[in-house]
């Protein structure tokens, strides 16, 4: 037999649970954005793999970005939306004198968009199958840690790092000697390069930085020149908590 309290409980559970729905609901919503920039690989005709990079920024139901070109150039994309995850855009590029339009259509999922590219070739619709990859963002920035033991001197290096799009700036401390500005920094998805300049006992010696960003790992090689030689080494450093 219901009593008046057991009733009042069963109410709250209910009204709890439907907050409870409707704040997960709203969390999905909220976290569902294809803002970011976007790669995906193609292989040309003649079998060579293209990188392609798509920055999108979405407001609402607004999409607005731009397709990034070999020569460097960014095309707007034109007749963009976004709805429950459906997006859909067009790019207009020129080629030789001739203009050529893709119509882009996806479904976004976290950080994956799957979909479908339409063109005009011979007066025929052509369609094939597209993929992109949200790149992380700001996946390089943080303060970074290694040691390497020279002379059975262990040597303390840290290296705090800025990433801004595919930029990349940030210093080198090495021991306890000052912060040293790094050069030439660039970040393509998870791979880095920068170099360094620092000087040694009245002699200035630059190293060239390469690695590749797991999670909050980064392995690569470091090159320098020595006596004429180029001499390298792996280095391996973790992001600091």
């Amino acid at each position: 037999m219901n009593t008046p309290r057991h009733a009042l409980a069963i109410a709250l559970l209910a009204f709890a649970t439907v907050l409870s729905s409707a704040a997960f609901a709203a969390e999905e919503k909220k976290t569902a954005s294809a803002t970011g920039t976007w790669k995906w690989t193609t292989q040309t005709q003649d079998g060579q793999s293209r990188t392609t990079t798509l920055k999108l920024k979405q407001d609402g139901e607004k999409l607005t970005g731009a397709l990034a070109r070999r020569d460097g150039t960014e095309t707007a994309i034109d007749d963009a939306r976004i709805k429950d995850g459906q997006l859909s855009f067009a790019v207009t590029m020129e080629f030789n004198g001739n203009k050529f339009t893709r119509k882009f259509s996806g479904k976004l999922d976290g950080d994956t968009i799957k979909g479908k590219i339409e063109s005009e070739r011979d007066g025929q619709t052509q369609s094939r199958d597209w993929e992109a990859k949200r790149e992380a963002a700001g996946a390089a920035t943080g303060t970074w840690k290694w040691q390497r033991t020279f002379n059975n001197n262990t040597m303390d290096f840290v290296l705090k790092l800025k990433q801004d799009g595919e930029k990349l700036s940030g210093t080198m401390a090495v021991a306890e000697n000052p912060e040293t500005a790094i050069d030439d920094g660039k970040v393509a998805g998870a791979d880095l390069s920068f170099s360094i300049t620092q000087e040694f006992n009245g002699n200035k010696m630059t190293r060239k930085y390469t690695g590749k960003i797991d999670a909050d790992t980064i392995k690569g090689k470091t090159e320098f020149e020595r006596d004429g030689q180029t001499q390298s080494r792996d280095w391996e450093a973790t992001r600091a908590k």
